[in-house]
């Protein structure tokens, strides 16, 4: 008798390949975003400066990609936990 039910497996192996999917579009967003705001910067001396060296920190321009390097690594282990469920049950 397997371990664990073929649906579960399935499930876990599907929530890791959203959580995947996820992570990836949250860093592409953020390429977008951060892309998107220092190319709208006004040219003067100040916000050349920071277009050039992106200081100071704008900790809201990171978020979406650590929820993406989060969503990754939660996906990547759903994924491991599911392909080990899965050889262990066949």
């Amino acid at each position: 008798m397997p371990l664990v039910s073929h649906e579960a497996i399935v499930a876990v192996l599907a929530l890791g390949g959203f959580f995947v999917f996820l992570g990836i579009v949250y860093i592409l967003w953020n390429w977008r975003e951060r892309k998107k705001y220092y190319d709208s910067i006004l040219l003067s001396r100040r916000d050349i400066k920071e277009s050039l060296t992106h200081e100071p920190w704008r900790s809201w321009l990171h978020a979406w990609q650590i929820g993406g390097k989060i969503s990754l690594v939660v996906g990547i282990v759903l994924l491991v936990i599911g392909g080990v469920l899965w050889y262990m049950g066949h």
